[in-house]
């Protein structure tokens, strides 16, 4: 926030957004970053539907409101002038 002092009429939105994956999504992270220690195992996430129907793997929902809420707090301490527009 030091970098903004002195602006004024700022208009400094944030969307937060996690990481999520499908199956197909899955195998082409994998072939790209062989060996990443990215969590994406499906027994350790929430199945989630789209609204197309297809799969998606979300964190779980106690992870992502802890994850929301540290987040929320971070932004609004060092960056008090942002909006939070979208979370996911």
């Amino acid at each position: 926030s030091g970098a903004l002092a002195g602006v004024t009429d700022i208009d400094l939105t944030v969307e937060l957004i996690t990481h999520r994956f499908t199956p197909g999504s899955k195998n082409v992270l994998q072939g790209w970053y062989p060996g990443s220690d990215l969590p994406m195992t499906e027994t350790e996430r929430s199945r989630k539907l789209t609204k197309f129907g297809s799969v998606k793997y979300v964190f779980p929902r106690d992870l992502m409101q802890s994850m929301r809420t540290y987040l929320t707090e971070e932004i609004r301490s060092g960056l008090p002038q942002a909006r939070i527009l979208y979370w996911t």
